[in-house]
C-alpha cells in the first residue's frame, strides 16, 4: 500500500476553492511571499516593509536597503467526518467489511495529509456518541486514531445519526476546515440539505461513499444473509433470482445518481467505492473533480 501512495500523492494534492484568511491557512508551498524559515529571495526596501527583514550585509554590498523574502508556509487543516453506525460494520460489494474499506479511505487520506505537513483529526460517531480527536501533525497520532475508528464500527453498535454528527461538527469547529465525510449510501441521503449547506458555506467538503453489498450478491450466493436494520433474512432461494436482482440493480444505480446530484448542486464532490483495491484510483478522481468544482 505505502509504494504506491508514495506514486500517487503528488497527483493527491487537496484543492481548495476559497481564498485564505489568514497566513496559517491555504495550500502548500505558496508563491505568495510571508514569513517561513524557508528563504526564497531579496528585493529592494519600500515603505511600509518590516525593518526586521532588512538584510544589513546584502544591503552593504548592493548599496541599497535589500529585505529578505520567505516562501510563506501554509496548512490545511484536514478533518475526517465519520460515520461509524452498526450498517459500516456490514458488507461491501466485494465481500470485505466496510468498516475495513472506511478505515482504508481514512487512513488514504491521513497519509496525504501527513505527507503534505497539513493537519489532521478525526470526528465519528453515531446515535449513542461522538467521539473527536484534535487536529495535529503526526502520524503516529494518526495511527492511533485509525485504530479506534475501525473498532467502533460494530454489529451490535448503534444506528447511525450523521445529522448529529454534522451538528456537533458545526458547534464544535470555528476554525475552517477541509471536511472529508466517509459514510453510506443511506447515511449521506439521510443528511438534512440545509445542514450540509450551512457547513458548506464555511468549510471545504467532500464526501466517500462506501457502498453495500448487494441482498443478491452472488459472492455471498452459498449463504443466507441477514438485513441489518430490519433483520429480514434473504434466503439462498431469493437471492438467486434474476429479477430480484435486476430490481436491486436499478434501485441502487438510481440511489447513486441522485446522491451525485443532490451533492453537485452544492458544489460538493463525491465518490463510491466498493473495495479496496479501488479506494485510492476513486479518490484521486474525486481530488482531481475538486480542482474544477464551482461552487
Amino acid at each position: 500500500m505505502a509504494g504506491y501512495l508514495v506514486k500517487v500523492r503528488k497527483k493527491m494534492n487537496i484543492i481548495t476553492q476559497r481564498r485564505v484568511r489568514n497566513v496559517l491557512t491555504g495550500n502548500y508551498g505558496s508563491v505568495f511571499k510571508g514569513r517561513s524559515i524557508d528563504f526564497d529571495d531579496l528585493r529592494e526596501y519600500v515603505y511600509g516593509d518590516d525593518i526586521k527583514d532588512i538584510d544589513w550585509k546584502a544591503s552593504a554590498r548592493s548599496r541599497s536597503i535589500m529585505i529578505r523574502r520567505y516562501v510563506a508556509v501554509r496548512k490545511h487543516n484536514i478533518l475526517l467526518v465519520a460515520d461509524n453506525g452498526n450498517t459500516m460494520a456490514t458488507l461491501a460489494p466485494s465481500g470485505e467489511s466496510k468498516q475495513e474499506i472506511a478505515t482504508f479511505c481514512a487512513g488514504v487520506m491521513s497519509y496525504i495529509a501527513i505527507h503534505h505537513g497539513d493537519y489532521i483529526g478525526i470526528v465519528y460517531g453515531n446515535k449513542a456518541e461522538n467521539k473527536r480527536f484534535a487536529l495535529k501533525e503526526d502520524a503516529a497520532y494518526a495511527e492511533n486514531f485509525l485504530g479506534k475508528y475501525a473498532k467502533s464500527m460494530q454489529l451490535e453498535g448503534a444506528p447511525s445519526d450523521l445529522n448529529s454528527l454534522l451538528s456537533y461538527v458545526s458547534k464544535t469547529y470555528r476554525e475552517r476546515c477541509f471536511l472529508m465525510l466517509i459514510t453510506d449510501a443511506d447515511g449521506i441521503s439521510r443528511v438534512e440539505p440545509d445542514l450540509l449547506r450551512r457547513l458548506h458555506a464555511r468549510n471545504e467538503i467532500m464526501v466517500i461513499v462506501v457502498e453495500d453489498s448487494p441482498l443478491t450478491n452472488q459472492l455471498l450466493v452459498s449463504s443466507d444473509t441477514v438485513e441489518i436494520e430490519g433483520k429480514l433474512r434473504l434466503s439462498q432461494y431469493l437471492r438467486k433470482n434474476k429479477r430480484l436482482s435486476k430490481a436491486e440493480k436499478a434501485y441502487r444505480d438510481a440511489q447513486r445518481v441522485g446522491v451525485r446530484k443532490s451533492l453537485r448542486r452544492m458544489g460538493i464532490v463525491c465518490c463510491f467505492v466498493d473495495s479496496v483495491d479501488h479506494a485510492i484510483p476513486r479518490i484521486v478522481t474525486m481530488l482531481e473533480e475538486q480542482k474544477h468544482v464551482r461552487k
